[in-house]
């Protein structure tokens, strides 16, 4: 990748394609034989120092110290150029002349290559070495853990994104960081380094055309028109990338990095005015006072949906280290913009942060290479609290937005729940690649089947009613095989249904489920089991329980009795013709007249309790059968083994039950 913006950390990643062409580490030439390399790797020219330093590496006969460096360096070359396979070959190298062993930051770039191409196992053995050879514990820590959730994650994957490489866009050259240019969604401009780029020359960051940017078109049905450069009052020889327009579509800000062979020069966003369907002569924007300050980098602009705000990415000082977000504000009453302001520990990291996007809806989504991702770069997402520029925690977006190679300049339609990113992973064509994604509606369907709950057969007729929370009801009946005739149908998102199931000579019975708050599509296929009506014939019903040789419901965590009888509430209610009388047991222990008396008042409890409840008390009966009905006998109970399975049976004798006495009640 072209590294338009390289921190000075050795641990830091490429900053991608087009990101910042910034002069990266500052190191001392060793001796005259890699002098030309080691000035290239200082500029940033990763491309020509690759080639200098393996160049140099055949003449360095016996100083092994300086050859271990020198595989370092060409291993640093090939992973901030994101040729990671490459660079595995010279950090072993390095590894294998024992540079490693006072330089610990060799077995932590060597795990991030691993980490970029999702091999976390050996990652993690790199990131074991590192800290054993005195590197930052804490670092180590983190990395481990990132590839361990990362592992995870590709095994999970519980996310909704899909992510698809735009292949009609996509070259073999660098293709990144898109932007929409028009109201609609339809306008692209992008950077790419393909072959019709402006620039002739060869950049020695990358080895291949200088960046140019370019514009494209999709219909509505996909299609998309073959990108053509945005002009030559836009792009230059030198390097354009990083984008944003203002919101109506007519300013554009753009990232400029001038560069020539020997020098890197500081980047600089420029602002042009588009007059009909052409760009005018674009001007350099000065959010830095150059007479001052000639080395701080600024780019890869976005602008706020309200076009107050310009959020950009500088190395400027009082950040927090490397490349941050900072952002100018707009001051209505001098028609000026403000000074740069960093936007804070809340937002940036001692690492480095790249390609912000504000979305519609002001939440904040940016790239960095902070610890705690996947690999490579990772996008983060941070909640607008609607007020300025103040966002909650960023926090890493999940797989497949995210992967273990480089991800990052992610922007959202202006209208719809999807958008475009740029990444390097295995899918891409060359380089970077630009890959849409997009959050498919949730899809939430509902069939049902009704069975005979003692035969266990189908049943045909049946008439099923889904009613839902915005009053809308559906009813279909079952087919021979007790679905709902034509296999059920669609429901919606964030509602509660309703559902009654009847069929005469039936109980009629029913259920309640709910889509809200879920957030995957879900298929409810229930079953329901439909009782015959029998009269004079116990049907079982949940455990309620009394206290103790009384009559009051037991309440508590262990068994809510009204809970249980909220069951023939329910009944009652879905089934209004039926008259029932309810039957209360008690064990055989106790006098039976005393039993006689307390199963009555328990009975009673029953009917007062569902009276309460709107049930009316002619269509209820209570009867005490005190000890006069055992499910088990005392010989069977004495029988038993131990005192624990003795009480297991008493409490099974303990039991209410419900009969049905006639379903001819003709509600009032």
């Amino acid at each position: 990748m072209l590294n338009l913006f390289t921190g000075q950390n050795p641990a830091l990643r490429s900053a991608l394609t087009a990101v910042f062409a910034l002069l990266a580490f500052h190191g001392v030439a060793q001796n005259d034989i890699t002098a030309d390399a080691d000035a290239a790797f200082d500029r940033g020219g990763y491309f020509e120092a690759a080639a200098d330093y393996q160049a140099s590496y055949a003449k360095l006969k016996g100083d092994l110290e300086e050859k271990g460096r020198v595989c370092y360096r060409i291993g640093e070359c090939y992973r901030l150029s994101r040729a990671l396979a490459a660079a595995e070959e010279w950090y072993k190298r390095a590894v294998d002349l024992k540079w490693a062993d006072d330089n610990p930051e060799v077995f932590m770039n060597y795990g991030m290559v691993f980490m970029g191409q999702g091999e976390f196992d050996d990652a993690v053995e790199q990131f074991e070495a590192y800290k054993k050879a005195g590197g930052d514990a804490s670092l180590a820590k983190t990395m481990i853990s990132s590839c361990n959730a990362a592992a995870e994650s590709l095994i999970v994957n519980d996310s909704r994104f899909v992510v698809e490489p735009l292949v009609m866009v996509n070259s073999p050259s660098f293709d990144f960081a898109m932007a929409f240019s028009d109201k609609r969604g339809e306008e692209v401009i992008f950077a790419s380094s393909r072959s019709s780029a402006t620039g002739s020359g060869e950049d020695p960051i990358t080895g291949e055309s200088y960046m140019d940017l370019f514009t494209a078109e999709v219909d509505r049905k996909g299609k998309w028109s073959i990108p053509e450069p945005l002009g030559n009052t836009i792009n230059s020889p030198s390097n354009e990338g990083g984008v944003t327009l203002d919101s109506k579509f007519k300013t554009l800000y753009f990232t400029r990095c001038l560069i020539d062979k020997d020098n890197n020069y500081p980047c600089d966003i420029f602002v042009a005015q588009r007059t009909g369907s052409k760009w005018g002569a674009p001007e350099e924007f000065p959010i830095v006072d150059r007479a001052t300050d000639d080395s701080s980098q600024v780019g890869q602009p976005t602008m706020s949906p309200d076009d107050q705000f310009l959020v950009f990415v500088s190395d400027m000082q009082g950040g927090q280290g490397g490349k941050d977000l900072w952002y100018i504000q707009w001051n209505d009453a001098s028609q000026e913009w403000g000074s740069a302001t960093n936007m804070g520990p809340g937002v940036n990291s001692a690492s480095d942060e790249y390609f912000p996007h504000i979305r519609k809806n002001g939440d904040l989504y940016f790239a960095s290479d902070r610890p705690g991702g996947m690999g490579g770069l990772d996008i983060l997402k941070a909640t607008w609290k609607g007020d300025g520029m103040n966002f909650e925690t960023p926090e890493f977006m999940e797989y497949p937005i995210n992967t273990a190679s480089d991800d990052f300049a992610l922007v959202y339609h202006p209208k719809e729940e999807k958008g475009y990113l740029s990444s390097d992973r295995p899918e891409s064509k060359g380089k970077d690649d630009i890959f849409s994604f997009a959050m498919p509606p949730l899809e939430f369907d509902y069939a049902a089947y009704v069975y005979d709950y003692d035969t266990g057969m189908p049943i045909e007729g049946a008439s099923v009613t889904v009613t839902g929370s915005d009053g809308e009801s559906v009813s279909v009946n079952t087919d021979d095989e007790g679905g709902a005739e034509g296999g059920g149908w669609s429901i919606g998102s964030e509602s509660t249904y309703a559902v009654d199931i009847s069929k005469e000579g039936y109980i009629s019975a029913g259920d309640q489920f709910s889509t809200v708050g879920l957030s995957k599509s879900t298929n409810f296929i229930k079953e329901y089991l439909l009782r015959e009506v029998v009269t004079n014939e116990d049907y079982p019903m949940p455990l309620v329980q009394y206290e103790f040789a009384k009559a009051d419901l037991v309440v508590n965590a262990d068994c809510n009795s009204r809970d249980s009888l909220d069951y023939l509430v329910d009944l009652l209610e879905r089934n209004p013709t039926f008259v029932i009388s309810l039957e209360a047991h008690t064990d055989t222990r106790g006098g039976t007249a005393a039993n006689d008396e307390l199963s009555q008042r328990r009975a009673e409890t029953c009917v007062n309790y569902l009276v309460e409840r709107g049930i009316d008390r002619q269509r209820l009966q209570p009867l005490g059968r005190g000890e006069t009905m055992p499910l088990i006998s005392d010989a069977e109970i004495a029988a038993l083994a131990t005192e624990e399975e003795q009480e297991a049976a008493h409490q099974m004798n303990r039991r209410t039950v419900f009969r049905i006495t006639s379903f001819d009640y003709v509600p009032e």
